[in-house]
């Protein structure tokens, strides 16, 4: 399997939210993010405040999205930009709370990818 396969394998492994290590448990239980897979019991979290890369990568992946977007669609349309914040202002609100999970599910795989995701012996 070549480099680009692997990391494509872990990417979607991760937005499906399955443990990168074993790629059967489940990185959630609800909306909660469990400490430990349940297959294979690796530490998804060793420390506190490993969250914080998720919480990047979510923060980056809405901001493109609602400049690119908005831009778009005022490049595109001859809507004006006041009536476009009635769509955008909620999006800025609900897409970060739909997208945390996979966020997260991101982040735990780039810690894997990393070297940082093991089980305590």
């Amino acid at each position: 399997m070549n480099i680009g396969t692997a990391l494509h394998k872990y990417i979607v492994g991760g937005l499906r939210l399955r443990c990168p290590n074993c790629e059967q448990g489940a990185l959630f239980a609800g909306f909660t993010m469990r400490q430990t897979c349940p297959q294979c019991g690796v530490y998804y979290e060793k420390r506190s405040g490993e969250s914080v890369g998720g919480v990047m990568i979510n923060l980056v992946v809405v901001e493109c999205a609602f400049v690119v977007g908005f831009f778009a669609v005022d490049a595109a349309t001859d809507i004006p930009p006041l009536n476009q914040m009635v769509f955008w202002l909620p999006f800025a609100v609900l897409f970060p709370l739909l997208f945390y999970r996979s966020s997260r599910g991101l982040w735990v795989t780039t810690t894997y990818l990393n070297g940082d995701l093991r089980r305590d012996e």
